[in-house]
């Protein structure tokens, strides 16, 4: 479906409606001048209606939850005691292999840029799934933005009917200092409609447009007592809201408009379905998705597990880069694939492997990033890093780079807090640049 199938409608209040559904003069005197122009600046730019955001660059997030196993992925080490039962394919690429359970994917590698040594010291999966979603090491003083929130805040359109940034599944990131208007909007299974898009039984547009003036003139009163910047802020994410419930373009939400071969292509397991959506959301205008695939914490027969979950992952991010080419989308869509850290390369006990935060491996494809490029090479057993570490901050300076984020620009995460959107001490990694 494209973006011709959708038609675009507006519904909001102009000011004159606003002004005639708060009658009793109570209610529009109480209503400070400011917070009026405010609701009304969004009743405007709604009903220009849902054009697509100008930005150039979207983020889809392939996030790996538990810490994926670099040897059964993207750096195998066969013929090595550390390698476990499973094998190496040889990739479109010369000299390049992937996990034996990774097949369509090889044949792919010529546009996949891979960090194979990606390296922390955060080894537990709090901390870590915090540094490789902010870049930041975790800090309880400074509340630091998931990356889809920098994204939806740097690039998004605020007043485009789809929300900038989408999360599917897992535990909703924080917009840390960016605020709730760059929050995620969770969906928790792709293949279920969204919840709370339809107004409840009963309520037609007419009895909405009435709650909805009854809250505005209670907020109006809360306002003038020194309120309005909470108000304004509740008031657009209100807006927002109802212009999501009411917009054409939710249609992208649903997965049953896509052909069964699609569906299929992609693989019917929630997370196969959710990469699917990622691919219509970006299309729709949806600056960020984040894809939760949950599962790589193998510390118990990791060799089943990793199978299950790399039959998963191998025909949904195939099709995904398919289909983003197909449609002309991948120049400007960075996909990245990564879980919080890597797995122990020793075998233990109970044919698992631990975590491992020394050594592991990012995957970025389209937006810009080289295709066929390996960064970096760890030893024969894969233990250490021989050649190219790469930071958490290097990571995200890259993407940064690649999404045309200004990495450098400063916020004040508290008012005696200046941050920076990327860590300063991180390094785009310029071998996965394209010039």
């Amino acid at each position: 479906m494209s973006a011709a199938d959708f038609h675009p409608r507006a519904r909001a209040f102009t000011r004159r409606e606003l002004m005639r559904s708060l009658a009793g003069g109570v209610g529009a005197a109480a209503l400070a001048p400011s917070l009026l122009d405010l609701l009304c600046r969004h009743a405007q730019a709604h009903a220009q209606g849902g054009a697509l955001p100008k930005s150039p660059k979207k983020l889809i997030l392939l996030w790996l939850e538990g810490g994926p196993s670099q040897i059964e992925t993207f750096d195998p080490k066969p013929g090595s005691a550390t390698q476990g039962p499973f094998g190496a394919v040889p990739t479109d690429v010369a000299g390049w292999s992937f996990g034996e359970h990774l097949p369509r994917l090889a044949q792919r590698a010529g546009k996949l840029g891979v960090i194979r040594t990606v390296t922390s010291k955060e080894g537990s999966h709090a901390r870590a799934r915090l540094l490789l979603h902010t870049g930041y090491i975790p800090n309880p003083s400074v509340p630091y933005p998931t990356f889809g929130s920098v994204v939806a805040n740097e690039l998004g359109d605020a007043d485009h009917d789809l929300p900038s940034f989408v999360q599917v599944s897992g535990p909703p990131g924080s917009p840390g200092y960016l605020g709730v208007a760059n929050a995620p909007f969770l969906v928790l299974n792709p293949n279920a409609p969204v919840a709370n898009l339809a107004a409840p039984a009963g309520v037609d547009a007419a009895r909405f447009d009435r709650r909805e003036a009854l809250r505005d003139l209670l907020d109006a009163r809360y306002a003038a007592a020194g309120a309005i910047d909470v108000v304004g802020a509740n008031r657009t994410q209100h807006l927002r809201s109802r212009r999501l419930m009411e917009s054409p373009l939710r249609a992208a939400f649903d997965l049953t408009r896509e052909k069964e071969a699609v569906r299929e292509a992609y693989g019917r397991s929630n997370f196969g379905q959710g990469v699917l959506l990622a691919r219509r959301l970006v299309e729709q205008g949806v600056q960020a998705v984040e894809v939760h695939f949950d599962g790589w914490d193998t510390h118990i027969d990791n060799f089943t597990k990793t199978k299950g979950l790399c039959e998963q992952l191998d025909p949904a991010l195939s099709a995904l880069l398919d289909d983003l080419g197909e449609r002309g989308l991948l120049d400007e869509t960075l996909v990245v694939a990564m879980g919080e850290f890597g797995r122990t390369p020793t075998i233990n006990v109970h044919s698992g492997r631990d975590h491992w935060p020394g050594n592991y491996c990012a995957l970025l494809a389209g937006g810009g990033a080289k295709g066929g490029v390996a960064v970096g090479a760890t030893d024969e057993r894969g233990e250490r890093i021989v050649d190219r570490p790469v930071t958490v901050p290097d990571l995200f300076a890259t993407f940064a780079h690649l999404l045309g984020i200004d990495g450098a620009k400063k916020y004040h995460a508290t008012p005696r807090r200046p941050t920076t959107v990327v860590d300063p001490e991180g390094e785009v990694v310029g071998e996965i640049v394209a010039p």
